[in-house]
């Protein structure tokens, strides 16, 4: 693989593992290459067989493939996989379908810190959110603040003649 190719796959997957998530900063370098259809079950080597991912989900799916089945690992680009499973306020993912049960379990996507991990950012998209909304909040006071002191000049005695 070059390392243009390289590149381009981990901003496909946006620098995270396509199975569980976890961003290549959280884990402290870059994650593995897995290919989604095994090289040894006649997968290619070629971009779109390429899942960017972390070594612990390319060790759990390992050389599994069984792509006609139930019982098979859901691709992170053309599967869809909110039709599959959820992700619980609880930072657990919930199986949907039969595949997304078998999906989970194999790649354990519900070891506990992948849940913890889920939790934390759950938890930080909502205090980043609440900051937003805070900021947004501000400006508007701010603004109307401005409006009153400009109403406040312009009705001070003398302030026309200025």
């Amino acid at each position: 693989m070059s390392d243009n190719d390289r590149r381009s796959l981990r901003m496909r997957f946006q620098f995270c593992c396509g199975y569980c998530g976890v961003h290549e900063l959280d884990v402290g370098a870059e994650l593995t290459v897995d290919h989604f259809q095994p090289r040894t079950k006649g997968g290619a080597h070629e971009p779109e067989n390429w899942v960017y991912c972390c070594h612990a989900c390319n060790e759990f799916k390992g050389a599994y493939w069984q792509p006609n089945s139930s019982y098979r690992i859901l691709h992170p680009h053309p599967d869809d996989l909110a039709s599959h499973m959820i992700l619980e306020s609880n930072g657990a993912l919930r199986a949907l379908t039969q595949t997304g049960t078998f999906h989970i379990g194999r790649l354990h996507l519900n070891r506990e810190q992948l849940v913890q991990y889920r939790r934390e950012r759950q938890r930080l998209q909502l205090l980043h959110q609440s900051g937003v909304n805070e900021r947004e909040r501000l400006t508007k006071l701010l603004e109307r603040i401005r409006k009153v002191i400009s109403r406040i000049k312009d009705t001070r005695p003398g302030a026309r003649d200025q």
